[in-house]
């Protein structure tokens, strides 16, 4: 009886630990998708999240700096993204979330060039 016990928290704690690997991003960013469109400033390919430094201006003129952080840069290779997606001085929507707690912040879903052109994170 006690190998069964065992063996079955064994088995428990082996099918959880994927789940230990990543965060969830519920709870920092909001469920209903928004657009911002902005002038990318910097582009930073890198572990364990790639991020997009994007000028953004309201409807009064003022500038807003978001950053935006995608999925890692071994998810995003698989679905067409290089380190040499974006530049400075591109002009991009993004499609996303906004943050919860911080007006600066967005979590990306897709990036669209002034061309049409996605790049999606799935």
């Amino acid at each position: 009886m006690k190998i069964r016990i065992g063996l079955l928290l064994m088995g428990l704690l082996l099918a959880a630990w994927p789940m230990a690997a990543h965060h969830s991003a519920a709870a920092e960013y909001e469920s209903k998708i928004s657009t911002i469109q902005g002038t990318v400033v910097q582009f930073q390919w890198r572990n364990p999240h790639v991020y997009i430094f994007v000028d953004v201006k309201d409807g009064g003129g003022a500038v807003m700096r978001m950053l935006c952080e995608a999925n890692g840069p071994g998810g995003l290779t698989l679905n067409g993204w290089t380190k040499d997606s974006l530049h400075p001085g591109d002009n991009i929507t993004i499609e996303g979330y906004r943050a919860k707690y911080r007006p600066n912040g967005f979590k990306v879903r897709s990036v669209i060039f002034a061309n049409g052109r996605r790049l999606s994170m799935d």
